[in-house]
C-alpha cells in the first residue's frame, strides 16, 4: 500500500509538472503572437515606461506621424470648435495599453500611481473570434490528428516572425465545438491562422500577405497538413476598403483644462486626477473607465509647461451607452474646479454651452452612421480597429 501511494504521488507530481510547463509555453506563445507586432496593443509606437520620469520633467517620447491617412473632423465652426480630429500617433497608439494597465474604479474610488499598473490576467484569455470583415484566415487541415505539443511547436514560427498587424492561431476543439488555444495534452485535426487586414495605424501590403501565406504553409508542412492559398488581390482590395472605412470614423474630441495663473506642480496634478477618479497609466497620463473597466477617455498633462491638461475622447472606442463625451465634459469641469483653471477649446477660447450641444448632436448622427456601416462604437470590432 505504501508503494502504491508513492506511485500515485509521483504520477500526480508528474502531471502537475507537465501542466505547469504547458501553461508557460502557452503564455509565451500568446505573448509572442499578440505582443510582438506593430499594433497599439502590439508595439506600433512608444510604449508606457516601467520607470516614468517624475511629473513635471520634460518627456522624450517620440512621435510618428501617420502616413497616408487624412483625419476627418466634426465640421464645427471655428468659434465652436471642440473636436481635435488630427492627433499625434503616439496618443492614438496608447489606449489599448491603457486598458491593459488600468484597473476600474472600486466603489467610486480610484487609486492613482505614477507607475504602470499590472496587466489583469483576464486579458490573457484567448477571447479572439474570427471576423470576416477584419481577418484573413487560413484553415490548416491535418491528414490525421496531431498532438498538442507538435501543434504548439509548429506554430512557434508564427510567434517568432515580426508582423505589422495582429496575428492569431487557434485549433478546433471537437468536444466543445469551438476554436481554442492548443493544449499540450490535446489532439487536433484543424487549425486556423489569421492576420488582421487593417487598423487605424496600418493596412496590410502585398509583401506582408505573401509572407504570411508562406509562414502558414510552413506550419502546415510541419503538421503534414493542407492549406489553401488565398486570392491575394481580393484580400488587398478588402484591406483597402477596410482602411477607408476605418479612416472615415477615426475621430477624437479634445478638451483642454488651462491654468489661469502659475504652473501646477506634479503633486497638485496627481491629487486633482485622483479626486476626479482617474487612474494613472504613467507619470503624465491617466484614464477614466466605465464600471465594466472599458476605456472612456484619457487625460494627459504637458510635462514642459505644466499649465495644460488635455482630455481626449476616442469616439469609436467607448460604447454609446457609456456617454463618454458627457463624462469627459464632467471630468474637465471637475478638474478645472479643483485646480482653479478653465476649460477651453483648441483655440484657447472658453467652451460655450451651445458648442457642446452642437457636438452632441453631431455625435448622435455619427453613431448612426457607424452602426449602419457595421462598426458599432465600443464593440469588439471597433476596439480591434481603433485600439
Amino acid at each position: 500500500m505504501a508503494l502504491f501511494a508513492v506511485a500515485v504521488l509521483l504520477l500526480l507530481a508528474l502531471y502537475l509538472s507537465e501542466k505547469w510547463k504547458e501553461r508557460r509555453l502557452l503564455r509565451r506563445l500568446r505573448d509572442r503572437l499578440h505582443g510582438g507586432v506593430a499594433d497599439a496593443l502590439l508595439r506600433a509606437g512608444p510604449t508606457l515606461s516601467r520607470d516614468p520620469a517624475p511629473l513635471g520633467e520634460e518627456g522624450s517620447a517620440s512621435q510618428r506621424p501617420r502616413a497616408g491617412r487624412v483625419e476627418p473632423s466634426l465640421g464645427l465652426p471655428a468659434e465652436q470648435a471642440v473636436a481635435s480630429a488630427a492627433m499625434p500617433s503616439s496618443s492614438a497608439e496608447e489606449p489599448a495599453q491603457a486598458l491593459q494597465s488600468a484597473a476600474p474604479p472600486v466603489n467610486g474610488e480610484a487609486a492613482v500611481s505614477s507607475e504602470v499598473l499590472r496587466t489583469p490576467s483576464a486579458l490573457l484569455r484567448p477571447d479572439w473570434v474570427e471576423d470576416p470583415l477584419l481577418d484573413c484566415s487560413l484553415e490548416i487541415r491535418c491528414a490525421r490528428a496531431v498532438d498538442g505539443v507538435s501543434v504548439i511547436d509548429a506554430a512557434a514560427v508564427l510567434a517568432h516572425t515580426e508582423w505589422q498587424l495582429p496575428v492569431h492561431f487557434v485549433v478546433w476543439d471537437g468536444r466543445h465545438q469551438q476554436w481554442v488555444l492548443p493544449d499540450r495534452f490535446g489532439y487536433y485535426s484543424d487549425a486556423l491562422a489569421s492576420i488582421q487586414l487593417a487598423n487605424r495605424r496600418a493596412r496590410i501590403e502585398e509583401a506582408e500577405v505573401i509572407r504570411f501565406v508562406q509562414v502558414v504553409q510552413q506550419v502546415a508542412s510541419a503538421l503534414d497538413a493542407d492549406v489553401d492559398a488565398p486570392d491575394i488581390q481580393r484580400l488587398l482590395q478588402q484591406a483597402q476598403e477596410l482602411d477607408s472605412l476605418c479612416a472615415r470614423f477615426d475621430i477624437k474630441i479634445g478638451l483642454t483644462v488651462e491654468s489661469t495663473g502659475t504652473a501646477w506642480t506634479g503633486p497638485q496634478v496627481r491629487s486633482a486626477a485622483q479626486q476626479a477618479h482617474f487612474v494613472a497609466t504613467n507619470a503624465h497620463r491617466w484614464v477614466r473607465c466605465d464600471p465594466q473597466g472599458d476605456l472612456l477617455f484619457t487625460l494627459e498633462v504637458d510635462p514642459v509647461s505644466m499649465k495644460r491638461l488635455t482630455l481626449e475622447f476616442d469616439i469609436a472606442v467607448a460604447p454609446v451607452a457609456a456617454h463618454g463625451f458627457d463624462a469627459m465634459v464632467e471630468g474637465a469641469t471637475a478638474l478645472a474646479a479643483i485646480l482653479g483653471a478653465r476649460v477651453v477649446d483648441d483655440n484657447g477660447n472658453p467652451i460655450a454651452a451651445n458648442s457642446l450641444g452642437t457636438v452632441q448632436a453631431q455625435l448622435a448622427h455619427l453613431y448612426e452612421e457607424m452602426t449602419a456601416a457595421g462598426i458599432e462604437p465600443g464593440s469588439v470590432r471597433a476596439r480591434r480597429l481603433y485600439l
